[in-house]
């Protein structure tokens, strides 16, 4: 077994292979300025956002999603646009607009889960499970680091 700071270690293995996905989400959201026609890293993320709550206000989505607020606007005009959500002012309260998915939106993001899992389970199925629940348990604890810093 190596200690921490060996050039072997798992730690060290473990903290450069988390540095090489965050790289890749990074590049991921900036290939997104190129996306014609196809749904950027942002609109998944907040149209999965969305399915998991009837409904919310741009602000709560953008907090939610973890997205820059002052983005979520035009993002929302685009989407409401293609016919993915649609927004609507809130009976509690008429100052607030409400956010949510469509019927169309459901299934542009159920066809974007499905193209997903198909993914997962080409570059990953091969992972025995032990070891994927492993992999999860270690990235939530990763999770939970950051969240503490």
């Amino acid at each position: 077994m190596t200690a921490p700071g060996d050039p072997g270690s798992g730690l060290d293995a473990l903290r450069l292979a988390y540095g090489e996905v965050l790289g890749a989400e990074r590049r991921l959201r900036g290939r997104d300025q190129q996306r014609h026609g196809d749904l950027t890293w942002a609109q998944v993320v907040s149209l999965v956002t969305l399915a998991d709550r009837e409904q919310m206000t741009a602000g709560e989505l953008a907090r939610a999603a973890g997205l820059n607020p002052a983005s979520v606007t035009g993002m929302l005009d685009q989407l409401e646009r293609d016919g993915i959500v649609e927004r609507r002012r809130s009976e509690a309260d008429r100052r607030s607009v409400l956010v949510s998915l469509t019927a169309r939106g459901r299934e542009v993001l159920d066809d974007r889960r499905r193209r997903w899992r198909s993914l997962w389970e080409e570059r990953l199925g091969h992972v025995p499970d032990d070891e994927l629940r492993s992999a999860a348990r270690v990235l939530r604890d990763l999770a939970a680091m950051l969240d503490g810093l």
